[in-house]
């Protein structure tokens, strides 16, 4: 069984419900589909015309972005829980990433890096770093592709980035 996450716009097509689960789902595509097969209101809210995930929809499985996996080919696992987290439309957006930072990166400028290197506007918002180990969650402003060439850029790196789960920002 995996679970899936609603985001609170979207509850209102599921009966309130925050938490689906939805069984024999070997992707995260499959989970989708069952997901829609159960609630079919939300077929026009997660899919674009052409059946495909609206650019919008942001998917995690286990806190990890399904962009940097296999998308919707992402395999899954029993256990396994999907959040969908709808983007804010318009302009540029704000974004909370939890950033875990081994051993031999606490001393290296990363963040600063990261302004440098990506359009992007980082803003610490809470941080714990010791000689040992480190993290620090920002709120990352700027465009989706500047977001996520960011992330991949942290991941190739060795940092865990997570999403702050839930968090939308306006």
């Amino acid at each position: 069984m995996v679970t899936i996450r609603i985001p609170g716009p979207l509850r209102k097509l599921t009966g309130g419900k925050d938490l689906i689960c939805v069984d024999e789902a070997g992707t995260v595509g499959e989970a989708i589909q069952k997901l829609i097969q159960a609630y079919p209101e939300l077929s026009e809210r997660l899919r674009d015309e052409n059946g495909n995930l609206r650019e919008f929809i942001n998917v995690f499985v286990n806190d990890e972005d399904i962009r940097f996996m296999s998308n919707l080919e992402t395999p899954l696992r029993d256990g396994d829980h999907i959040v969908l987290l709808p983007a804010i439309a318009g302009g540029e957006e704000k974004r909370r990433v939890t950033l875990y930072f081994p051993p031999q990166l606490i001393k290296e400028p990363v963040i600063y890096t990261l302004g440098q290197k990506f359009r992007i506007i980082t803003n610490i918002r809470k941080a714990n770093v010791d000689e040992d180990f480190g993290w620090v969650t920002l709120e990352i402003e700027g465009s989706e592709e500047e977001f996520a060439k960011s992330v991949e850029y942290l991941k190739e790196l060795g940092i865990k980035v997570t999403p702050v789960e839930g968090d939308i920002i306006i």
